[in-house]
């Protein structure tokens, strides 16, 4: 039996000035009816030149495609396709621009009123019903590309071609789209092809994903099952381990064709002399021994150290060329860093260490730069503050305050047998995490038994909060402020309330990595250093917001990335802006240091949660991660104080106090925790015997006082 779509042995060459050029070799695919295909693989190997052949646009220089055992030779209405650019006429309404695709393939076929109705269908399909009248420069990047692939499906086509259609949004945009997709296809059983570069939007949209070897003469390297039920709930999958079986085996895949492509063939490779452009450079009187860095990134306003490198030529003095690669999550950003994709990346400040307790996840990692303090907060859904102000409990605008409040409530949901609240973290070896877990204890609230705690990435918590799956979150900016002025929730504390000047990212990269390139490395941690330097120059963070706010950075509205650089945060949509200082801390305080004794406190709270054995050597993790001795010469070399100390006592100050250091006193600012402790990194497993096990919530039965639904 013949399949729906066959796609036989194709292979397709080009003429070239320098003789035939090989492109795909031998291309052989069967797609039944319904099927969600994605196609994969590095820049070069031929994923798009294989759907423009199944267009139509093409012709294969041998083999051919069939569909329903006709075979394609030409552009027609059956294949649709979507491009990463919408290509809608700016002079056209949104209608208008849907009208024309259907009365070119329906005039003839439906009436006038059947062709309107038809139309304003397929707009509705895409939730665009409310845009009918606005032209392409008045809607969103994301609400246009809904309207090109409701261009498409009105032309009802057999099968949809899609050439990364979301890889120019934001990643709020683009997770709103992959549910959009998802709802579509389960409706109408579309047959879809698919190119793609995100590995998690792969193993989410996909029945199977084709992996193609590098080019030229590219072929299919593996086709991966994906074995999951539909319809498809991302926040189970986070979970799921053949959701994270199947991410790793294309990770996998894509790392092998990175760091081997000349083996994909197993033809000679032609010796070649080095391009100038390539060649050895020098940095400070030193040969880099690798030029040429991939640098990872989330869109978040602390990114910043990574672009103020870039954009104000910060890398390039240190004789480095880097590329900044955008990641949709912090699984990414470890499984890239950790295959070799990425050189390095932004990272969680516990990242690296929870790299060293679980080597079978990821390779050894380390850390030699602190690119921040602070810079997170709690938000809450505006239905679950207001049951918190319900409560009657004062100060919810302070971390206990806040905590106490959340507790009643939990009480009250116990007591009423309710589903339990889902708070949302950025990834489990994070701040956010252990921040968010330090606050509600300090209320009796045990993170493990009374909530339910999940890992969303940061630019779609505010989706979920608007959904209804998430009742409150833990995240860095803008996505506080994004969903405050989105009337989505209202922000309760800060992370800097919880504990004063915290750490947050760092610039992590292997261990392997950093043995084998210590020049670059110090390249990289200098010019890191001189970018915290210039952002924490009060008068260069306007323009540090208009460089985030670009769509390969951040992608938010300048105003929003200013207000959290600028400390002015929005806690609800109708209350006075609160300023809070230090809330984004890139440089002073000697906070680019990799102090030790934050990471001892992050270990002592893996254990406290049985994330971490409690025999874990705390001496030797954080100085086997924790490379303080790195930073120490970059900074020399910028002429700026380091501490002689790899660790301090954490807690215990208010208020501003001098550090002592090599060169120079160092001015610190504020370091308490929301209670008051004080943390010794030589004594950690007494301050993890310090904190009692919690009891359950509902010890006592609780009245719960009669209240009506009005």
């Amino acid at each position: 039996m013949n399949s729906y779509l066959n796609i036989d042995h194709v292979s397709i060459t080009f003429p070239t000035d320098n003789g035939p050029l090989n492109v795909l070799k031998d291309i052989n695919i069967r797609v039944e009816q319904g099927e969600f295909i994605t196609l994969i693989g590095h820049s070069g190997c031929g994923k798009s030149t294989v759907l423009n052949i199944v267009a139509g646009l093409l012709n294969a220089t041998e083999g051919a495609v069939l569909l329903e055992d006709r075979e394609v030779t030409e552009p027609g209405p059956d294949r649709a396709v979507v491009f990463q650019n919408h290509s809608l006429l700016p002079w056209l309404t949104v209608y208008d621009n849907v009208r024309l695709a259907v009365d070119q393939v329906f005039k003839g076929r439906k009436t006038r009123d059947q062709r309107d109705q038809w139309t304003r269908h397929n707009l509705e399909l895409v939730h665009m019903s409310h845009a009918l009248d606005r032209k392409p420069d008045e809607i969103s990047g994301g609400m246009k590309q809904r309207v090109g692939i409701a261009r498409a499906l009105a032309m009802e086509p057999k099968v949809l071609l899609m050439d990364e259609p979301f890889g120019a949004l934001d990643s709020l945009t683009r997770t709103h789209m992959q549910d959009s997709l998802m709802e579509i296809q389960a409706r109408l059983n579309n047959t879809v092809i698919m190119i793609t570069h995100d590995v998690d939007e792969a193993v989410l949209l996909s029945d199977r994903i084709v992996m193609m070897t590098n080019g030229p003469s590219a072929e299919i390297g593996q086709i991966l099952d994906i074995d999951l039920p539909r319809p498809r709930d991302r926040l189970a999958l986070a979970d799921e381990p053949r959701y994270n079986h199947y991410r790793a085996e294309v990770l996998r895949f894509l790392h092998e064709r990175h760091q081997n492509p000349e083996k994909v063939h197993d033809q000679p490779t032609p010796v070649v002399a080095a391009p100038p452009s390539v060649a050895p450079r020098r940095s400070a009187g030193r040969v880099i021994e690798k030029p040429s860095l991939e640098l990872g990134f989330i869109p978040l306003t602390d990114c910043a150290p990574l672009v103020i490198a870039q954009e104000k030529g910060f890398f390039a003095a240190q004789g480095l060329d880097v590329n900044l690669s955008r990641e949709s999550s912090w699984a990414n950003i470890r499984d890239k860093v950790s295959s070799g994709i990425l050189d390095g990346a932004q990272m969680l400040a516990a990242m690296p260490l929870a790299s060293a307790l679980e080597s079978s996840r990821s390779q050894a990692m380390v850390t030699a730069l602190s690119l921040d303090l602070n810079g997170n907060a709690i938000t809450v859904s505006k239905e679950l503050y207001g049951r918190m102000l319900a409560t009657g409990i004062s100060d919810l605008d302070t971390p206990l305050g806040s905590a106490q409040a959340l507790r009643k409530v939990v009480e009250d949901d116990i007591a009423r047998g309710r589903k339990k609240l889902a708070f949302a973290m950025v990834f489990p070896d994070s701040s956010h995490n252990y921040l968010l877990r330090y606050w509600m204890a300090s209320a009796g609230i045990h993170p493990d038994r009374d909530v339910d705690l999940v890992v969303v990435p940061p630019p779609q918590m505010g989706n979920y909060l608007r959904a209804g799956l998430l009742s409150g979150y833990c995240v860095g900016e803008p996505w506080n402020t994004y969903a405050v002025s989105e009337g989505l929730g209202r922000t309760l504390v800060t992370s800097y309330d919880i504990w004063n000047n915290h750490p947050e990212k760092v610039f992590g990269v292997t261990r392997a990595w950093a043995d084998a390139n210590p020049n670059t490395h110090l390249a990289a941690v200098r010019a890191l250093i001189q970018a915290c330097q210039w952002l924490d120059d009060r008068s260069h963070r306007a323009e540090a917001a208009e460089i985030l706010s670009q769509g390969r950075y951040v992608n938010a509205p300048v105003d929003v990335i200013e207000k959290s650089l600028a400390g002015r945060l929005q806690y609800s949509s109708d209350q006075e802006v609160r300023k809070v200082e230090d809330f984004n801390v890139f440089h002073r305080y000697l906070a680019n240091f990799p102090w030790r004794s934050h990471a001892v406190w992050f270990l002592t709270q893996m254990v406290r949660w049985g994330h971490a054995p409690e025999s874990v050597g705390f001496e030797n993790v954080t100085r086997a991660v924790y490379r303080p001795g790195v930073y120490r010469e970059a900074a020399r070399a910028l002429g700026l104080p380091v501490s002689a100390d790899d660790c301090k006592v954490e807690g215990g100050h208010s208020t501003s106090w001098e550090l002592g250091a090599v060169t120079e006193n160092v001015s610190m600012g504020p370091d308490q925790f929301m209670d008051g402790r004080v943390f010794d990194p030589h004594r950690p497993h007494d301050y993890v015997a310090s904190f009692a096990e919690l009891p359950p919530v509902a010890e006592e039965p609780v009245v719960v006082p009669q209240v009506s639904n009005a």
